[in-house]
């Protein structure tokens, strides 16, 4: 995924995250290297990833 500056600033002002215009830049390198890495992970784990349940299924007798 491709996340661009604009991105960037759009999601952290719909989330209302006050973030000053000099630390945008920092925001997008380190979400660019977490997406790179999560392609990375999808691309050696996807198969096994698609056959897990994404949520524990809970046990409505314990609560």
């Amino acid at each position: 995924m491709q996340v661009t500056l604009d991105y960037v600033r759009s999601a952290l002002a719909l989330q209302g995250i006050p973030v000053h215009e000099d630390e945008i830049d920092n925001i997008h390198r380190r979400l660019t290297i977490w997406f790179d890495a999560l392609e990375t992970i999808e691309a050696h784990m996807g198969k096994e990833m698609d056959l897990a349940e994404p949520i524990p299924p809970i046990d409505a007798d314990r609560y």
